[in-house]
C-alpha cells in the first residue's frame, strides 16, 4: 500500500499545472533560463522538498535531460526537455537491462491504481523495448524559466517520495551487464591495403 505524502507540496498536482505560466494569467513573462541552469534550479527545489533520506540523492544532466538515482544509475528519475517535440516528460525510468525492466515494470503495474490516486491520472506506465521502460507524465514544453523549475522540482519531489520507496519494496536486483570493452579494442580496426 501506498503511504500518503503530507510533506510534499504538489504530491497530487498533475504536470498539467506544470506547463502553465506567467502568459497564461496575463503577468509579464519571467527572464528565461539555459537548461544548465535549470536543471539546477529543479535539483535545488527537489532538495528542498524531500525528506532527508531522501534528499541525498546523486544527480547528473547534459542539455536535454537531468537525471536523479539512488545508487543503481540505471533506475533514476528523469526530466527530459525535448525541445524537438515540444514537451517535458517527468518520470521514473527502469534501464537496467530486460529482467530488471520486466520485474519492475510487473511490479509497478501492480501497484499503478494506488500510484496515479497518489500522483494523478497522467501517469503513465510503458515499455519501450525489452530492456527500457518508465513510469512517467508528459506535457507541452513551455519557456524554462525559475517558475517552471519550482513546478518541475514539485513534481518530481512528488514522485520520487511516492515511487523510491516503491522502487526499494520491489527490491529487484540489478541487471546483468557486459563489462566495458578494453580502451582502444572498442572498434575493430580495419587492416591498411598495401
Amino acid at each position: 500500500m501506498i503511504g500518503t505524502n503530507d510533506t510534499i507540496r504538489g504530491a497530487g498536482t498533475p504536470l498539467a499545472a506544470v506547463a502553465g505560466g506567467a502568459h497564461e494569467t496575463g503577468e509579464r513573462p519571467a527572464p528565461g533560463l539555459g537548461r544548465r541552469e535549470f536543471f539546477a534550479a529543479v535539483v535545488s527545489g527537489v532538495r528542498q522538498r524531500l525528506s532527508p533520506e531522501l534528499a541525498g540523492f546523486r544527480h547528473r544532466a547534459n542539455t536535454m535531460l537531468l537525471k536523479i538515482d539512488f545508487g543503481n544509475e540505471r533506475i533514476h528519475f528523469e526530466v527530459w526537455t525535448d525541445g524537438g517535440r515540444g514537451r517535458i516528460e517527468i518520470g521514473l525510468h527502469f534501464e537496467d537491462g530486460p529482467a530488471s525492466t520486466a520485474a519492475y515494470l510487473a511490479f509497478f503495474d501492480a501497484h499503478i491504481v494506488e500510484i496515479k490516486h497518489q500522483l494523478g491520472a497522467d501517469i503513465e506506465l510503458e515499455r519501450w523495448t525489452p530492456s527500457w521502460g518508465h513510469l512517467f507524465e508528459s506535457r507541452p514544453l513551455p519557456r524554462l524559466d525559475r517558475a517552471l523549475a519550482e513546478r518541475v522540482a514539485e513534481r518530481l519531489a512528488a514522485q520520487i517520495a511516492v515511487l523510491q520507496p516503491l522502487v526499494d519494496e520491489a527490491a529487484v536486483p540489478p541487471g546483468r551487464h557486459e563489462p566495458p570493452p578494453e580502451p582502444g579494442r572498442r572498434w575493430r580496426q580495419r587492416r591498411r591495403r598495401g
